[in-house]
């Protein structure tokens, strides 16, 4: 077995260990490769869409989440099936400040799943501008973070922006969709270093 090939059955494993009956998250394969090389997976987490203008509360969100030819070189690539209002989301999640090439499979997923809660999110970098401005305007009312599920797993440093939340209501301040919205390549190249192995661990919080 070729060093990916061991990487995707290592990853596999762990997904499967940790997302097994999950109560918020359920992690399938799709296609027919050996180990999995696309997984869609299913949150059941508060986050936000929006209805017109208004960000409005979703509790589940469905992504398709794909492992390209130079993985772990190269990071996943996540597509929201439904629109996600994040800052970070747009047509796919921005998770290159979050990946290198030693981070499981395990750990993007729990990011994945802090993010469409507004756990973790940068409006300083956004995908969204709409969603980015929103966010600032809405940091002193301590409305975020949106959800309040600890997935817990990923051992890297994040700033939270904002502050304790609020109770939840059904009543959201309104986004300006008029405002400037231009999607901003933020990914970054491929490594052309070769991956000769892996040790795939989790450091648990």
């Amino acid at each position: 077995m070729n060093p990916r090939l061991r990487r995707l059955q290592a990853d596999y494993d762990l997904v499967r260990s940790e997302f097994s009956g999950h109560p918020h998250v359920r992690v399938e394969p799709t296609g027919v490769s050996q180990p999995p090389e696309s997984y869609r997976i299913v949150y059941n987490l508060r986050g936000l869409t929006l209805n017109g203008d208004t960000p409005v509360y979703r509790e589940q969100h469905v992504v398709d989440l794909s492992l390209p030819l130079r993985y772990p070189s190269e990071k996943p690539y996540a597509v929201p099936v439904e629109p996600i209002f994040h800052p970070n989301i747009r047509d796919y999640f921005c998770i290159a400040d979050y990946w290198a090439a030693g981070t499981t499979l395990v750990d993007i997923i729990a990011k994945m799943g802090d993010m469409i809660q507004w756990r973790i999110y940068n409006p300083a970098s956004p995908l969204d501008a709409v969603a980015a401005k929103w966010a600032v305007e809405q940091e002193p009312t301590g409305l975020f973070p949106i959800g309040l599920v600890e997935l817990g797993v990923a051992d890297i440093g994040i700033e939270l922006r904002g502050g304790t939340a609020k109770p939840a209501s059904d009543d959201l301040p309104p986004a300006e969709v008029g405002a400037e919205s231009t999607l901003i390549e933020v990914d970054t190249p491929a490594s052309d270093v070769e991956i000769d192995d892996f040790e795939v661990t989790v450091k648990r919080s």
